[in-house]
């Protein structure tokens, strides 16, 4: 049973594991992949903070910043999809692809946005 899960494993989910650990809330966050949709950013220009960064660089500092706290208190699933959110009573269950089940008392949905490409004849090209 955790207090936290937490979906997604871009910067609003990373940010959240981070916090929850730091606050010691026994906290699994459950994502495909770190870095969300940045990943398939070549450059990112509106990071607060860095000027400019490649969009996997900004990945592996989000990985790099969870699995840090990774732990006691943080428990990391990667590789999963969510196939199944139910809540009984106070109790939220989250099913995934694998079949595994995770409990907890409250979930964050930081899942963010799926890239979206114009359905254009060559508009392939100009991918980027």
């Amino acid at each position: 049973m955790y207090d936290l899960i937490i979906l997604g494993g871009g910067p609003a989910g990373a940010s959240a594991a981070v916090y929850s650990a730091r606050k010691q809330l026994k906290t699994a966050i459950i994502l495909k992949e770190f870095g969300g949709q940045s990943i398939v950013s070549e450059t990112i220009y509106n990071w607060i903070g860095t000027p400019e960064i490649k969009g996997e660089e900004l990945a592996n500092n989000l990985k790099k910043h969870i699995l840090y706290y990774k732990g006691a208190f943080l428990d990391v699933v990667e590789g999963e999809t969510v196939t199944k959110i139910e809540k009984d009573d106070k109790i939220i269950t989250v099913k995934t692809e694998s079949g595994k089940t995770y409990t907890s008392k409250t979930i964050i949905v930081a899942t963010g946005s799926s890239r979206r490409k114009l359905e254009a004849i060559n508009a392939d090209k100009f991918e980027h």
